[in-house]
């Protein structure tokens, strides 16, 4: 799940990357696996992009992008869980950062496995493809070439999975193979 927030204020004590670690790592993943839901205290990845290029937010702002781990879609309530899920990291960084976060938004939009879906048409909402929770995930991604010639597939969902750094090498084996 990913919140897009333009925050009214800069924080010189976050850096382009950040993350706040759950108290109990095992528990957050037991939650996310077992229960198909979000713990209550998620670890929050927030990337400020204003941090390396000013213009990418007005003055004194910042464009934040904060994204937790959630389970794919399977039939979840997830208007609750994306309420729950926003006050509990509100909470979490407003603690953290001796700031009442909420009040410095100014502009908000989301991403669940519910609008990833119907913008991407990825099975319930994954935002990288299939799951990769075993030793032996990687071996079993989709190729990045088709059976059907000159078709071929880049992004988080093939090989060699999900993450900008690795999307950029999906691209770049695509391209390699088109040449």
């Amino acid at each position: 799940m990913i919140f897009y927030w333009g925050i009214k204020q800069s924080f010189p004590q976050l850096d382009l990357h950040n993350i706040f670690f759950s108290e109990n790592y095992k528990e957050e993943f037991d939650t996310l696996f077992q229960k198909k839901n979000v713990s209550n205290d998620p670890t929050v990845y927030i990337n400020i992009t204003s941090k390396k290029l000013s213009s990418d937010a007005p003055e004194n702002s910042e464009n934040w992008f904060v994204m937790i781990n959630v389970p794919s879609n399977s039939g979840q309530n997830w208007d609750d869980i994306r309420t729950t899920a926003r006050q509990n990291i509100l909470s979490k960084l407003s603690r953290i950062l001796k700031t009442d976060i909420e009040s410095l938004i100014e502009e908000e939009e989301y991403l669940d496995p519910i609008r990833i879906e119907a913008k991407t048409s990825s099975h319930a909402g994954a935002l990288y493809g299939a799951s990769s929770n075993d030793r032996m995930a990687a071996f079993f991604r989709h190729p990045n070439f088709s059976k059907v010639k000159g078709l071929y597939f880049a992004g988080g969902s093939v090989h060699p999975g999900g993450g900008i750094p690795l999307c950029l090498l999906s691209a770049k084996i695509v391209g390699e193979l088109v040449e």
